[in-house]
This record gives C-alpha cells, sequence and structure tokens, in this order.
C-alpha cells in the first residue's frame, strides 16, 4: 500500500512538472498542402505535366469519340444492316472500347509516376529548407500538416509563410 501511494505521488508531481518543461520547447508547423499549392515550383511541375501528358490525353478523347460515333451509327443504321455486319461493328466497338480502357489506365498510372517523381523533387528541396529553418532558429521540433490536425494560420508556431518564402527564393 505504501508503495503505490509513493508511485501515485510519482506519476502526479510528473504530470504537474511537465507543463513547466513544455515551456522550454520551440515548436513550429508549416502546411505543405498551402507551399505545394502556391509555390512557383510546383505550380511549374504541375505544368509540365499538363504539358507532357495533353497529347496523349486528345488522343484518348478522339478514340472515345470515334467509339461513340461507331455506337450512334449501330443504332441509326442497324435496321437495314446485315445480322454479320452487325455483329462484327458490335465486336469492334468491344475491342475498342477494352483498348480504351486500357489505354486509359496506363496513361493515368503513368501520370501518377511523373508526378510522384516531380513532387518528390519538390518535397525533398522543401525538407532541406525546412531543416535549414529549423536548425537556424533552433527549433526542438516541427510538425507538417500530415502530422497536425489543427494550426492556427495566426499562430506564432505556424512557420509556413517563412518556408515559402524561403523555398521560392531558391
Amino acid at each position: 500500500m505504501k508503495n503505490l501511494k509513493n508511485i501515485l505521488i510519482f506519476v502526479v508531481t510528473i504530470i504537474l512538472a511537465n507543463p513547466i518543461y513544455a515551456a522550454d520547447y520551440k515548436i513550429g508547423y508549416v502546411d505543405l498542402s498551402k507551399i505545394l499549392n502556391e509555390s512557383p515550383a510546383a505550380k511549374a511541375a504541375q505544368k509540365k505535366l499538363e504539358q507532357e501528358f495533353t497529347p496523349r490525353n486528345k488522343k484518348l478523347e478522339a478514340k472515345a469519340k470515334k467509339i461513340n460515333s461507331q455506337k450512334q451509327k449501330l443504332e441509326k443504321e442497324s435496321d437495314i444492316m446485315s445480322k454479320d455486319q452487325i455483329e462484327s461493328l458490335q465486336r469492334k466497338i468491344m475491342k475498342s472500347e477494352r483498348e480504351l480502357k486500357r489505354d486509359a489506365t496506363e496513361a493515368q498510372e503513368d501520370f501518377k509516376l511523373r508526378r510522384r517523381d516531380e513532387l518528390g523533387k519538390i518535397e525533398n528541396r522543401l525538407k532541406e529548407v525546412i531543416l535549414n529553418i529549423a536548425e537556424g532558429g533552433k527549433y526542438d521540433m516541427i510538425f507538417t500538416n500530415a502530422d497536425v490536425t489543427y494550426a492556427s494560420d495566426s499562430s506564432a508556431i505556424n512557420i509556413t509563410s517563412r518556408v515559402l518564402k524561403k523555398f521560392n527564393s531558391k
């Protein structure tokens, strides 16, 4: 019983003393999504990806239009077509739809990979900037929005604008 009392006193003392030590920490917060949305580097990467994938997307749209025109032809002319012609056109449409779906999936996967590559380069530079600010500002800890549920924009710990300014200057 005496040990339990001593343990309880020790735990209460630790809990009560903890806020005293917390005042000595310097903590920062960075909103990565804001930086990725507002930085010229991220906007340039997005534009580069759009230019790279626009021709491919236009080809996919052209294939989709061709399939739709074949479907319309089948609907309009099925009365005057033979059974073999109808079946042939239906097979051709189904084959084209499968190819379109496969090509669209492949294009989407390629886009995701390229986007991840481009954003990875930006995130690596961003980490360097954050580390430089952390070391220069003698921060004990810096959180990102991946780790924090809420942080006020007007809070003194939110250093997003400093990071964005330094990131853009590189």
